[in-house]
């Protein structure tokens, strides 16, 4: 059965890469094919887990247990986090799949060019989901890249779609992902352009954003027509929320400096959480404590926080059994996604109902036991993501700076639901680095174009502090941990703006292809080397490859029949000088070689030196270095 649908697929690749090539389209033109069928499954994954993660809260946490579980049941608080823990432990101690999921999907796509086995899909989707029903201060998103992801490289693996294509179908996955969460195609292109493939190409945007909008249309009939539910999207803003962006969001020069306050501090926010991750999971690291009990310990750690900030807030100073009423929220305000409680927090209704010196004091404690929370559940273990959490904190961050300015009475129109939506996009984009989609997801949840002045200011200095504080996004920190050097837009820009011709060319070894084999190992005087084949007229023709003639020279019966041209690799292309380098890394790439001849653009036949693969990365770095 596993070899039977590749086949299937390949077929049916190369019949309709033909088909389409009559009407003018290129082999790539076959990306927006499979990902139609990214977008429908992912969309579906999404809806799954999303029902499966809702399954286990509701069990565990439901209605039936309101009363005993915040009352002389409180002890379950802990215990529930802890088995979860305990079990994603022994999932992960045999099936692996921890981890938060997006840099997973960035190692793929740097390392094996997206390819990812399918069933990390069905593993992520269990371990994040006992994860966060149980109360693991955790998040779906992250998880959901990589479901999409490996959902994406399965597809394109039956398809045996061309190894250079399969990063643009990882992100087809990852867009889907985002899309069916948020509701926001756009935004969900925009996180895949910006922080998985860091490629902002034309070829890469057009399959992502078909994904991206067949995901978002699938999630939408798969709740409104199949399950029957009025709301369509996974993440849902209040019906009220958007009804104050209209005097609270317009930015005048009255708001800008609130604005830019609430900018740095979410910077402040997002890099303590990215530093105290980094610093948590290697301690944990270095603990003796067996890795199958981590993640309980940290879920118990979760638990007994729930337990006191519940007595705190909820029994001792407000006289009720949880802070946030548990009709809207059943889990203590920071356990799993905690989207019920950001979902309060951007009600305008919310600050009336709860004007008290208690709320500003809340706040402020849940933005630190957030980041506490969030760096035990997965430094020790846990599987999910950093979005939901950045968005929590972003949403208390930006509800108490409002609150705050509210009692101050220095400002006159401050809507403390409008600072927490910004808050939300703000932190978002500082904990993963991507600003453009942070805001962009911001502007598809409200469909209000008013957040967009004071979204950029929020957004931009919350990105610019958190470098200033700690350079490493939450994703990158990971990967460097693991040896891995990620790229950026600054070094892509670098690779278009220089060319062959300026970084230098080495001197060419040029043989006839009528030459004997025999005669051009004469020529390398003992030195075998990679070496340009061109014809009696001087044209080229071809690349001597070191490895191809040294296999030759352990056949010292047939090497003295050899001419050159019958052992040049024909179908190796010319550089031009004036090519960049990133042409020239994509040429490198595909031929597979070590070196390559170079021409001049006035004789595009004629080898004037070449390039090999390492001298091209030794002056790369040297200049990449000296830019910074």
């Amino acid at each position: 059965m596993t070899a039977i649908l590749p086949k299937a697929g390949s077929r049916f690749r190369v019949i309709s890469t033909r088909l389409l090539s009559r009407f003018g389209m290129t082999e790539e033109s076959f990306l927006l094919l499979p990902a139609v069928l990214i977008g429908i499954i992912v969309a579906t994954g999404a809806v799954a887990f999303h029902e499966l993660i809702v399954l286990i809260r509701t069990w565990l946490y439901g209605t039936p247990h309101m009363t005993y579980l915040y009352g002389s049941g409180v002890w379950l608080l802990i215990a529930w986090p802890a088995l979860g823990g305990l079990c994603v432990g022994i999932f992960a101690r045999f099936f692996g799949s921890g981890g938060h999921g997006v840099p997973e999907v960035i190692e793929s796509v740097i390392k094996t060019q997206g390819f990812i086995r399918p069933v990390v899909a069905i593993q992520k989707i269990i371990t994040a989901s006992i994860t966060i029903g149980t109360g693991g201060s955790a998040g779906a998103e992250g998880p959901i890249v990589q479901v999409g992801a490996a959902i994406a490289s399965g597809v394109g693996q039956i398809f045996r779609i061309a190894r250079h294509h399969m990063p643009i179908l990882v992100g087809c996955g990852t867009a889907a992902g985002i899309s069916s969460i948020f509701n926001s195609p756009i935004g969900g292109v925009l996180f895949t352009l910006e922080v998985i493939l860091q490629d902002f190409s034309i070829r890469a945007f057009a399959p992502l954003m078909i994904a991206s909008v067949v995901a978002n249309v699938t999630t939408r009939a798969i709740f409104q027509g199949i399950m029957g539910e009025p709301y369509n999207a996974i993440f849902a803003m209040p019906a009220d929320v958007t009804g104050s962006f209209g005097a609270g969001g317009m930015l005048t020069w009255a708001q800008l400096p609130n604005f830019a306050l609430l900018g740095i501090a979410c910077g402040i926010i997002a890099s303590s959480l990215t530093k105290l991750m980094l610093k948590m999971e290697q301690d944990i690291s270095r603990s003796r404590t067996p890795k199958l009990l981590r993640p309980a310990i940290g879920g118990a750690a979760v638990g007994v926080l729930g337990v006191l900030f519940v007595m705190i807030f909820g029994w001792w100073l407000m006289g009720v059994p949880k802070p946030f009423a548990f009709a809207n929220y059943p889990m203590p305000a920071f356990f799993g996604d905690g989207y019920g409680v950001v979902q309060q927090l951007l009600s305008p209704a919310y600050y009336l109902a709860n004007d008290g010196h208690a709320l500003l004091g809340m706040l402020a404690v849940l933005c630190i036991v957030k980041v506490i929370a969030t760096c035990l559940t997965l430094a020790s273990g846990g599987s999910g993501g950093v979005i939901a959490p950045s968005l929590f904190l972003g949403a208390t961050t930006g509800a108490a700076l409002g609150v705050l300015l509210q009692k101050l009475h220095l400002f006159s129109g401050v809507y403390p639901a409008v600072y927490a939506l910004i808050g939300m996009g703000a932190v978002l984009g500082a904990v993963v680095h991507a600003p453009l989609a942070a805001i962009l997801i911001l502007l598809e949840l409200t469909s209000d174009y008013h957040i967009i002045l004071p979204a950029m200011v929020a957004t931009i200095l919350a990105v610019g502090t958190a470098r200033f504080i700690f350079p490493e996004s939450v994703y990158s920190m990971h990967l460097r941990s693991r040896g891995i050097r990620t790229g950026s837009s600054r070094d892509l820009g670098l690779l278009r703006r220089i060319s062959v011709e300026q970084i230098g060319m080495e001197p060419a070894s040029v043989v006839d292809r009528e030459t004997p084999m025999t005669r051009v190992l004469e020529m390398m005087g003992g030195e075998i080397r990679d070496a340009a084949v061109v014809d009696k007229d001087g044209a080229y023709g071809g690349m001597l490859c070191r490895q191809d003639i040294e296999a030759a020279v352990l056949q010292p019966h047939s090497l003295p029949l050899l001419v050159a041209g019958e052992l040049a690799r024909a179908g190796i292309p010319l550089l031009c000088s004036a090519d960049d380098l990133d042409r020239a890394l994509e040429v490198f790439a595909h031929a597979n070689v070590g070196t390559l001849a170079v021409s001049l653009p006035e004789a595009p036949d004629r080898v004037v030196g070449v390039l090999s693969h390492q001298f091209l990365m030794k002056r790369y770095h040297e200049l990449l270095e000296a830019s910074r």
